[in-house]
């Protein structure tokens, strides 16, 4: 559950993170980041984001950091994921 919940948090730092980082971060594989996401996602903790952005990428200040454009998904915390953030740890519920 502590694992859950800081996958949570990183998310919750805003940016872009791959699940590569995420993994390394973390220190578990990228199959077990891949199936937390799902996890948490089926639990209603996070959510795909869908759609695109009202400006072009080329003359958005944050192309650099930005992964709307690209073929990976995006994932934004719900607000019952929100909640969890700043729970202590192992209080995410099922």
């Amino acid at each position: 559950m502590e694992m859950l919940q800081e996958l949570l948090r990183r998310v919750a730092e805003g940016g872009t993170h791959r699940v590569s980082e995420l993994a390394q971060e973390l220190g578990i594989g990228e199959d077990l980041v891949k199936a937390l996401i799902h996890d948490l996602t089926l639990r209603g903790y996070l959510r795909p984001v869908v759609g695109a952005c009202c400006c072009s990428c080329a003359g958005c200040p944050l192309a650099n950091t930005c992964a709307m454009g690209s073929p990976t998904q995006i994932w934004a915390l719900t607000k019952k994921g929100a909640r969890v953030v700043d729970r202590k740890p192992g209080e995410i519920q099922r």
